[in-house]
């Protein structure tokens, strides 16, 4: 039996935001009950454009130009990153230990500062979150 782990293949919406999960492809959010149709116009009209549907949306970001169309529409559409990584903090009587920190990002902070990071492997992304007022607005 092929058992596929969905851990990391959600969409969660909220009142301001839709948050997506790290390992969801273009194609399985077009097939996706709660995503927003016009998030799928977009995807379908500009983002399918620049990268391959069955790209996650995590591989598509960190190799992403900031001279591709998709970047100017993440940056309209205010994509914040979650990512998280490990510090080690010394605690009482010296003794240390792993601490992880939660962090989010704007895109554009994203990929300036710390996209180097996650490829690296000293980060790790944990989910992507679109603004509701910003896609609302955002014409297609």
């Amino acid at each position: 039996m092929d058992m596929q782990n969905n851990d990391f293949k959600y969409v969660i919406q909220d009142t301001n935001c839709v948050y997506f999960g790290k390992e969801l492809t273009y194609a399985e959010m077009m097939d996706k009950d709660d995503v927003p149709f016009k998030f799928k116009a977009v995807i379908s009209a500009h983002i399918a454009r620049d990268t391959d549907l069955n790209r996650k949306i995590a591989d598509h970001i960190l190799q992403m130009s900031d001279k591709e169309f998709s970047y100017r529409i993440y940056q309209q559409l205010k994509l914040t990153i979650r990512v998280c990584y490990k510090i080690q903090k010394k605690g009482f009587g010296g003794k240390t230990k792993d601490k992880w920190i939660h962090k989010a990002y704007s895109f554009r902070q994203f990929c300036d500062e710390y996209r180097a990071q996650v490829l690296k492997g000293d980060m790790m992304i944990e989910d992507f979150s679109i603004s509701k007022l910003a896609l609302m607005v955002l014409s297609i």
